[in-house]
């Protein structure tokens, strides 16, 4: 039976959510390489007749020097220069959810580079990829006593803003949520207050 796995760059403040039956989680960081991280999930996939949902969970980043957007998660990032990775999920993987800030943005970098990304790993991994334009909330709560203190696990709640499901071909299938702002039209009656008196 397909499992659901969670993978948390600890970047991402909170705890990662409880692993159950049907959920595996995986905690990366910095130090972490991105080899091992796609070694485990190629394992867990093997061993439990593929992933239904993969969940990666982390920040998403502006790299200003090169114009371009990144998903920092593990030690080399999940960018173009990595993103060829996912090709090891390739038949292992249905769908892909980034519970990460601007992960399919549009207007960040001149060329809407964080949209072009996600359309890359449904491609590489042949698998349905959820993305969210813009920047995420979270929550998570912890609790001290006297002797420690206790975090409960990350919880994501609803999207904001505009989210993106690209299908396994890269194609946009859907977009749901907030749509944009859209400008204010001129007023079509004279406005008093820009009306020059005589």
């Amino acid at each position: 039976m397909p499992i659901n796995l969670i993978a948390h760059d600890t970047r991402l403040e909170g705890r990662t959510p409880s692993a159950s039956r049907d959920t595996l989680t995986i905690e990366v960081n910095e130090s972490t390489p991105l080899e091992g991280f796609f070694d485990f999930a190629v394992e867990t996939a093997l061993g439990h007749i593929g992933i239904s949902r993969l969940s990666i969970m982390a920040h998403g980043l502006y790299v200003r020097d090169l114009d371009t957007t990144a998903i920092q998660f593990c030690a080399e990032l999940i960018s173009y220069q990595t993103v060829h990775n996912f090709a090891r999920l390739r038949g292992l993987v249905d769908h892909i959810v980034l519970y990460v800030c601007h992960a399919a943005e549009t207007h960040m970098t001149r060329r809407g580079e964080g949209d072009e990304l996600c359309r890359q790993i449904a491609i590489a991994a042949n698998a349905e990829v959820t993305a969210a334009r813009e920047r995420q909330e979270y929550t998570f709560t912890e609790t001290c006593s006297f002797f420690d203190c206790e975090t409960s696990p990350i919880e994501f709640g609803e999207w904001e803003g505009q989210v993106v499901h690209y299908g396994r071909d890269g194609q946009v299938i859907t977009e749901f949520g907030d749509a944009p702002a859209v400008a204010e039209p001129a007023p079509t009656r004279p406005d008093p207050r820009f009306t020059m008196r005589r």
